[in-house]
C-alpha cells in the first residue's frame, strides 16, 4: 500500500470515512448484514452491499423491503445487525497508509470523521483502537436527517469545525460519501484499500 504522497496543508480540514477507508471492516459489516437478513428470510449479495456502503442501516433494511417487496421492520433489522458485528470489533484493523496521514496533519489541521456508522458503535471502536484522540469532531448517521449521499453532513461537520466545506478534503471509499462530499464543494480521495495503491484518483 503506497503513501499519499501529496501535501495536504492548503486544506482546511481532512475528513475520514470510517469503514473501507481507515478501517478493514467491511467484511465483517458484509457478514453481519448477510447474516441478520438471512434470520429474516432475506438473502443479499456483496454486490448490493457495495451499492449501499455508507448509507445509515435502518435506510438499507428500507430499501432491502422495497427490492425484496418484504415488510422487515428498519429499526429491529439494524438492532440485530449492528449486535452481530459488535461482536467482531475485535477483528477490526487500521489501515496504515490513511493512519499515517491522521498522524502526520494530527494538530496542525482540523480532522474529522463523516460515517454511515451508528455513535453506539463508533463510540466503543474508536477506543478501542486507541484512535479517538485524532478527531476534532465524528458524525455518525445518527446526528443527520439526510444520509452521506446529501450535503447535509459535510456541511454539519464545517459548522462544527468552523471550516469551509469547499476547502476540505474527504477520503472515502464509497460512492455514497464520495458523492455527497463532492455535492458539498470538497475534494474527494476514493480509497480502496484491496488496490496496490489504495488511493486511487487523487
Amino acid at each position: 500500500m503506497n503513501e499519499l504522497n501529496k501535501d495536504l496543508s492548503k486544506y482546511q480540514a481532512l475528513i475520514f470515512d470510517l469503514d473501507g477507508t481507515l478501517l478493514d471492516s467491511m467484511p465483517l459489516h458484509n457478514k453481519a448484514w448477510i447474516d441478520a437478513f438471512a434470520a429474516n428470510g432475506v438473502v443479499i449479495s456483496e454486490e448490493f452491499l457495495m451499492e449501499t456502503a455508507g448509507m445509515a442501516s435502518q435506510r438499507i433494511v428500507t430499501i432491502v423491503n422495497e427490492r425484496f417487496n418484504k415488510d422487515l421492520d428498519p429499526k429491529l433489522v439494524a438492532n440485530q445487525k449492528r449486535q452481530m458485528y459488535l461482536k467482531t470489533l475485535g477483528q477490526v484493523e487500521v489501515v496504515q497508509p490513511v493512519l499515517s496521514i491522521i498522524k502526520h496533519y494530527h494538530n496542525k489541521l482540523p480532522l474529522g470523521v463523516i460515517t454511515g456508522g451508528s455513535h453506539e458503535v463508533v463510540d466503543q471502536l474508536l477506543p478501542i483502537l486507541k484512535l479517538d484522540h485524532y478527531f476534532d469532531s465524528i458524525i455518525c448517521a445518527d446526528d443527520t436527517k439526510l444520509g452521506k449521499d446529501s450535503t447535509e453532513p459535510y456541511e454539519l461537520m464545517g459548522k462544527q469545525l468552523d471550516v469551509d466545506p469547499s476547502k476540505c478534503i474527504f477520503f472515502d471509499d464509497g460512492d455514497v460519501g464520495l458523492k455527497g462530499a463532492q455535492l458539498a464543494g470538497m475534494a474527494t480521495v476514493h480509497v480502496d484499500i484491496n488496490q496496490p495503491n489504495i488511493f486511487v484518483n487523487y
